[in-house]
């Protein structure tokens, strides 16, 4: 008989997981790294043109939604389900899908009826159900207006129908239902025209097109049709300004984007034995890059200001102090958008970096994203390490000091920090209500 081998059972268990995994299609990769893949295929569909990759962009959305239903069917009640779920909404709302927005929400709260995900939910369908209801109620509005003002053209009836039906715009824009809100504010204009709702409709078309849809050639000729349809208007003054700004920031993209393109090949060059450029072609296309975000960033495009900062990081890894800058920048960007977690990556990003002076402020601004998902031991970990890193007063040390003497409390006296109690919804006032009282 042969001598019994534990790494060779080891290894042989292994193998077989590993086969079993791949007959049956199961993914091995983390659920936390699926989630972040599929964040960024999303991302990915964010930044695309509108034109002429439509159907590039829905290979992307695709894409994300499939990485998402799998993370689900992997981790069913937990809390990927969770993010998962989240992340679905927000594909099905670029696809106006409400019934699924709505559907996927709910899935959250029923997974867990707290908190952050739970409470954002939920206060998102409260916000569809709201300007959905606020849609009905003020078509109907306008219809009964409009029938009157056919058989009684009075100032009453005219104004009741136009604001009623801007009134409807805005709550399909509130939800994200550009389309239809484009669709209404086209119905003022065309109908209404000599309403002075009319101008501010056609304008806000053009700020849909730019600033949600990022659709410059449509969003071109709305602002253009706002200054030769209502010449004497504050809207087609304005029209006009955001007209010239952009053209000039557009073009100066499309240099960046061509020195960019020249550097590049230069760098090769560059590196060859015996043969120096006075500059490093690397430094400009660091320099162009970081210009490139921030002219995105003035035109709101924050999607393509994160491809900008990410391609930097990715590809200039040498530059590395510039590189953890970028992490930085992109991460400042999700997080005043929202996206806490994948601020939270952009910022452990920046870490693997070295030593720069962005890694105080990202270990702060990873502590209040922490917070504001409500994961107050990992928030309670980076607030002690910004005390621990910094030396001297720095801009946080007095408020994250007093951070963590209220997260070190224990009023209660049962033993649970106040920060631990905040993570589990239990109370630091009553002893009787602590963590896994239920379990």
């Amino acid at each position: 008989m042969k001598p019994f081998n534990l790494f060779s059972l080891v290894c042989a268990l292994l193998t077989a997981m590993l086969l079993g995994c791949m007959k049956v299609g199961i993914s091995i990769t983390p659920l936390g790294s699926q989630l972040q893949n599929a964040e960024n295929v999303f991302d990915e569909a964010e930044a695309a043109a509108v034109y002429p990759d439509d159907d590039e962009k829905q290979k992307h959305y695709d894409k994300a939604l499939a990485l998402c239903l799998e993370v689900i069917e992997r981790d069913a009640k937990g809390k990927y389900a969770q993010r998962a779920h989240y992340q679905l909404a927000e594909i099905y709302k670029r696809q106006h899908n409400w019934d699924k927005v709505t559907q996927h929400y709910q899935a959250i709260v029923d997974i867990a009826t707290t908190g952050y995900y739970a409470n954002e939910a939920k206060n998102a369908i409260a916000h569809i159900h709201k300007n959905r209801e606020v849609i009905r109620l003020k078509n109907a509005e306008y219809h009964k207006y409009n029938a009157r003002y056919e058989q009684n053209a009075t100032e009453e009836n005219f104004n009741g129908a136009v604001d009623a039906l801007y009134e409807v715009a805005r709550a399909h824009e509130k939800i994200g239902d550009n389309p239809e809100a484009i669709r209404n504010y086209e119905r003022i204009v065309n109908e209404f025209s000599e309403h002075p709702k009319a101008p501010q409709a056609q304008f806000q078309i053009g700020n849909i097109y730019f600033y949600a849809l990022y659709d410059y050639s449509s969003g071109w000729t709305a602002f253009v049709k706002v200054a030769d349809k209502f010449p004497n208007t504050n809207e087609a003054r304005e029209s006009k300004r955001l007209l010239n700004y952009t053209r000039e920031i557009l073009r100066e993209l499309k240099d960046l984007t061509d020195e960019i393109a020249r550097h590049q090949n230069e760098v090769t060059i560059y590196e060859r034995p015996r043969f120096k450029l006075d500059i490093d072609p690397a430094d400009l296309i660091v320099q162009h890059y970081q210009q490139v975000a921030s002219n995105w960033e003035k035109l709101r495009n924050y999607p393509r200001a994160i491809q900008a900062y990410k391609k930097l990081a990715t590809e200039m890894p040498s530059k590395k102090f510039a590189a953890a800058e970028a992490f930085y920048r992109a991460g400042t960007l999700y997080q005043q958008n929202g996206r806490y977690e994948s601020a939270i990556d952009a910022y452990n990003s920046l870490f693997t970096e070295p030593e720069s002076s962005w890694h105080y402020e990202a270990v702060y601004q990873q502590a209040i994203c922490y917070r504001a998902i409500g994961e107050f031991g990992s928030a309670y970990e980076m607030f002690s390490a910004y005390m621990n890193l910094t030396k001297g007063d720095t801009p946080y040390l007095r408020e994250v000091e007093q951070i963590v003497r209220q997260f070190e409390l224990d009023q209660d006296q049962d033993g649970y920090l106040f920060y631990q109690e905040q993570e589990e919804g239990t109370s630091d006032q009553d002893a009787t209500s602590y963590p896994g009282m239920h379990d």
